[in-house]
């Protein structure tokens, strides 16, 4: 899906729209802001209300934003990371639902009409997205996938597809709307009493994987996370990172033992630990020369 062909659909019904703040924690995205908040709501549409918390950017990507009704800016005097920008953005959202979108992230608003359909229908729903992809319509990794543990994080590592991993995008897509374990991070439509109940994201994930506990507390806390498969986000990915990848890499290999060593103790013997805290650094350790050299 292009630029051109999001902005040219069709605008879903106002009334449908009205019920929805969309979210989108900027960093040095550059024109890629511009473009996601012209897909989402069109040319001078009001609805959906949206609000873009800058972590202070030092790039022209606010300067790049059209002049529209229905959108607030925040500015940030730092860099509030992602869990903790989206959490500042919550006391400003009376709304029934909170739509989290990556700033790099093409959505339409018939898309995100089904979304909120679909939510509606099933009042036990706490989260919902629906397939993402990258620029040139591969559907991309973690676009469906289920949560991690140490059994599925190894088979992950090793790229061992017989057994339970996390990404399921290399299986069939679901033909129907309906319950998953976890979707992708760069879009999701949440229930605001929800996400309010377990006080936003958790703030001690510095980067990555806070999306995640976040799926997984809702479903502990008694809600259900859904897949609509039929809608379709674009997503450049790593838009905001490509100037610190290495500092990425690190976050994500902290956020890996961060959900782990709270999310899968009852599975992990205490005696293992250690191996693993030593197995994700090395992992990491070893990644450096990787990620330095494909910034190239």
């Amino acid at each position: 899906m292009s630029a051109e062909s999001a902005t040219a659909a069709p605008l879903a019904p106002p009334a449908t729209l009205a019920r929805v703040t969309a979210v989108i924690v900027n960093y040095n995205s550059g024109p890629w802001l511009a473009r996601c908040i012209r897909a989402l709501k069109g040319k001078g549409a009001r609805l959906p209300l949206l609000l873009v918390i800058d972590n202070a950017s030092d790039d022209d990507s606010l300067d790049n934003l059209p002049p529209m009704p229905g959108l607030d800016i925040v500015r940030n005097s730092s860099n509030l990371g992602f869990g903790r920008g989206v959490n500042s953005a919550l006391e400003r959202v009376t709304t029934p639902y909170l739509l989290i979108l990556n700033p790099d992230c093409l959505m339409v608003p018939e898309g995100l009409a089904a979304l909120v359909r679909d939510m509606d229908a099933h009042p036990e729903a706490g989260l919902v997205s629906g397939r993402i992809y990258d620029m040139s319509g591969n559907e991309q990794r973690g676009s469906r996938r289920q949560l991690p543990g140490p059994r599925r994080v190894l088979n992950e590592f090793l790229r061992f597809r017989m057994g339970p991993v996390i990404d399921l995008t290399h299986l069939p897509s679901p033909s129907e709307p309906g319950e998953v374990e976890a979707v992708s991070g760069a879009c999701m439509l949440v229930r605001t009493e929800a996400f309010r109940a377990l006080n936003g994201f958790d703030a001690g994930f510095p980067m990555h994987f806070e999306d995640l506990d976040l799926m997984s507390r809702l479903q502990q806390a008694g809600w259900t996370v859904r897949l609509v498969p039929d809608v379709a986000i674009s997503h450049a990915g790593g838009v905001s990172s490509r100037r610190r990848p290495v500092r990425v890499m690190v976050s994500k290999h902290h956020g890996l033992w961060r959900y782990l060593n709270k999310h899968c103790r009852n599975r992990w013997p205490v005696w293992v630990r250690p191996l693993w805290w030593l197995g994700i650094w090395l992992h990491a350790a070893l990644m450096v020369p990787v990620v330095l050299w494909r910034r190239r």
